[in-house]
């Protein structure tokens, strides 16, 4: 669980209800409007299904998820493996690799590995794993541009439902000119529930994938440069320190050959 992101959105929303309740003097239900709440969302949701294919929206589901998961992967213990099993090459063979695999749950790692063991060129394994590297990234990208694209029309249909509003409103007005007050109120939620939806989650929780993605990116690149090393049959204490570029400094003391 991602502590930051939990612990964001309890504070946001507390804050919020918190400032309502005191505001209306205990009334949160004058707060509360249904149709408002389906005109932003539901507007938005339609909006992106015309903008994108129907996967890659439903797709968004599984962004927010990722965005609840551990707040930073561990590149240190990506890069004290592959220390490991450049020092496996070294001394055993790369074909020695062939036995790691099974130990091996990432599937990029695992697929770069198949690829020594496989006899594959240094130029292959570096054009192969540019790619999938490229690929992964452009695929995630597009969960971003999503929640970003939604985060803009949040707001948009929440001044849509605000007009609908003071349309109704000023349809009423020579009927019943004690209700125009709470008419206006109403009219008004759904501007502030397009900001809300906006701000609270569909533009934070776009930065935070983001923000994940150029981790896993940096991961990838790791196991993309620790592979070539093994390829060039690079000494582990080398690779060690070529790799310990990839962390900030305050981690270099964690870069060691997990097999001592």
């Amino acid at each position: 669980m991602n502590i930051a992101t939990l612990v964001g959105l309890v504070l946001g929303l507390g804050i919020l209800i918190g400032s309502a309740y005191t505001s209306s003097g205990g009334d949160l239900m004058r707060f509360i409007d249904i149709p408002g709440v389906c005109i932003v969302l539901g507007g938005t949701f339609a909006a992106t299904f015309i903008c994108y294919p129907l996967k890659n929206v439903l797709g968004v589901f599984g962004t927010f998820i990722q965005a609840m998961q551990a707040d930073e992967l561990p590149v240190v213990n990506y890069i004290n493996s592959v220390v490991r099993l450049a020092k496996t090459a070294t001394q055993k063979g790369q074909i020695q690799l062939e036995k790691e695999l099974t130990q091996i749950d990432n599937f990029f790692l695992q697929g770069a590995i198949q690829m020594l063991v496989d006899g594959y060129s240094k130029d292959e394994i570096k054009s192969i794993l540019d790619t999938r590297i490229e690929n992964i990234y452009e695929q995630q990208m597009n969960g971003v541009e999503i929640l970003k694209q939604m985060a803009g029309f949040c707001p948009g249909f929440g001044i849509i439902g605000t007009l609908i509003g003071l349309i109704n409103m000023l349809s009423a007005m020579g009927t019943d000119m004690s209700a125009l007050g709470g008419a206006m109120a109403v009219a008004l939620l759904t501007t502030l529930y397009g900001v809300f939806f906006a701000n609270i989650f569909f533009v934070p929780f776009a930065v935070k994938v983001e923000g994940r993605l150029k981790e896993r990116i940096i991961l990838m690149n790791v196991i993309r440069d620790g592979i070539l090393f093994i390829k060039d049959k690079t000494p582990s204490s080398i690779v060690q320190d070529k790799l310990k570029a990839y962390t900030a400094p305050d981690k270099w003391e964690s870069v060691k050959d997990d097999s001592e």
